[in-house]
């Protein structure tokens, strides 16, 4: 050892537990942030759609909240600079710019602690912008077999 230095012990305790989210709360996880950008910044003819994603390969629990969203881009704007300023409006309003630590993701990237947008042109509809915001990996509930698989929220974002 040198000197002036001590020895530590390393942490031998177990990382703390995290608490599972009910389908109500991993709805909400994401389906209010989209509000947020909604809101903020002036997306018009928007169209939601949620969905659980499995977080592993097998599909199995636990599952995160996934909300698509589509919304127009203005005609007389070219649309990377519109989803850039969509990205710095929320940065004003406190989100982060950029991926969380760790990740890699094709668009422009916001998030808070809890979720990510991802923000970018339509694949298909080159005329629209596409938002997804991912949830936590905390719903400890199977969705394998849902009935519905995706559910339109698109009131919930425009009202």
């Amino acid at each position: 050892m040198l000197p002036g230095h001590s020895a530590q012990e390393p942490s031998t305790s177990p990382p703390a537990p995290v608490e599972a989210a009910s389908n109500e709360d991993t709805m909400k996880q994401v389906i209010d942030p989209a509000k947020q950008i909604v809101r903020a910044a002036g997306l018009t003819d928007v169209f939601g759609g949620f969905s659980f994603e499995a977080c592993n390969d097998q599909g199995e629990p636990p599952y995160r909240g996934r909300l698509d969203v589509s919304f127009a881009i203005p005609g007389d704007v070219e649309p990377e600079k519109y989803i850039r300023q969509i990205a710095e409006t929320m940065v004003q309003q406190g989100w982060q710019d950029g991926p969380p630590p760790g990740k890699r993701l094709f668009g422009t990237v916001i998030h808070t602690d809890a979720v990510m947008a991802v923000l970018s042109q339509h694949p298909v509809a080159r005329e629209d912008g596409a938002l997804r915001i991912f949830g936590e990996c905390r719903n400890m509930v199977d969705h394998r077999d849902d009935a519905v698989k995706d559910v339109n929220v698109t009131d919930q974002l425009t009202s």
